[in-house]
């Protein structure tokens, strides 16, 4: 296995920037690649083809904060990170979180490969954050979470509409601007399209016995006491006994929240209380109803209220 140079990639820019790049088996003593991309300060879409006759392994290492939108469309390749290791294969879909990430990506032999993905900022992913989508809510909450610096969602098939979105964002004849406006119109299509598949799982109506109810209640209960602390589903299933899917479908069905908007809601009302009554730095309140970070506190709190914490404190 022969190790390749990590290609460089330039930051984001306000202005759309279009790169189209080969590389032969002669100029990488490695596998044949060609990229395509885009960069723009809202989004950086990459085409990506190689082929190669022994597996490669490329040094990554990724700086900045991200959500990525991932499409295997042909072959299969891989990342590894410290203990962990995802391969995907074709017509394999998933968004990924990334911090601070370094590691390999994979190339594998065979047939040729290709996959099509967006880099969103966290500003931009932030702002497509709602709480009537389950899957986000469950996505944002586990990036509080500062163990997941690689965290690959869930994985589905790329569905026929989503291929055909991809092709057009690949073969549109819109220059400029327009251009730009266009690939963005799509890259948020494409992400409704995963999102809704994802909720899917969660949404389905549920049937609730009397002792489900009972759990359901002591879950909400459990939620107003430990807010602060852990309340994944995993746990929270746990603690009421009852299994995942039913905890996620029944608390949506009984309090029309889904389990990490109604956390989320506990948080921001506990929040307001605090800086409103104690004498308490908006950082020291961001510990206290259980954010890992200031930022992410903040823009939950201007989220659910248009204001920012310190604005309310004064």
């Amino acid at each position: 296995m022969q190790p390749l140079p990590s290609l460089p990639f330039p930051a984001y820019s306000y202005k759309m920037e279009e790169i189209t790049r080969s590389f032969t088996k002669e100029e990488t003593t490695g596998p044949v690649i060609r990229y395509e991309e885009v960069k723009m300060d809202s989004a950086r879409m990459l085409w990506y083809k190689y082929t190669a006759d022994q597996e490669y392994h490329i040094p990554m290492r990724l700086e900045k904060e991200r959500v990525e939108l991932h499409f295997k469309l042909q072959g299969r390749s891989g990342v590894s990170y410290a203990d962990q290791h995802l391969i995907m294969t074709a017509n394999q879909q998933s968004i990924f979180y990334q911090r601070e990430l370094e590691g390999e990506y994979i190339l594998f032999p065979g047939e040729e490969s290709a996959f099509f993905e967006i880099e969103m900022p966290m500003a931009v992913f932030g702002s497509l954050v709602t709480d009537e989508s389950q899957f986000l809510q469950n996505f944002f909450h586990k990036l509080q979470t500062p163990r997941h610096y690689l965290w690959p969602g869930y994985c589905m098939h790329i569905t026929p509409k989503m291929h055909h979105i991809i092709t057009e964002m690949h073969t549109t004849t819109y220059k400029g601007q327009m251009k730009r406006l266009f690939l963005e119109a799509k890259m948020i299509e494409l992400f409704l399209l995963q999102v809704s598949g994802y909720d899917e799982e969660y949404l389905q109506p549920a049937t609730l016995r009397p002792q489900e109810i009972d759990a359901l209640h002591a879950a909400r209960q459990y939620i107003g006491q430990h807010f602060a602390e852990d309340c994944s589903i995993i746990s929270l299933a746990g603690q009421v006994g009852l299994n995942q899917k039913k905890l996620k479908q029944g608390f949506k069905v009984l309090f029309g929240h889904t389990i990490f908007g109604y956390v989320s809601h506990v948080r921001m009302e506990k929040a307001k209380q605090l800086l409103l009554d104690e004498q308490k730095t908006v950082g020291e309140v961001a510990e206290l109803v259980g954010y890992q970070h200031q930022q992410h506190f903040t823009a939950a709190f201007r989220k659910k209220y248009g204001i920012l914490p310190k604005t309310l404190k004064q």
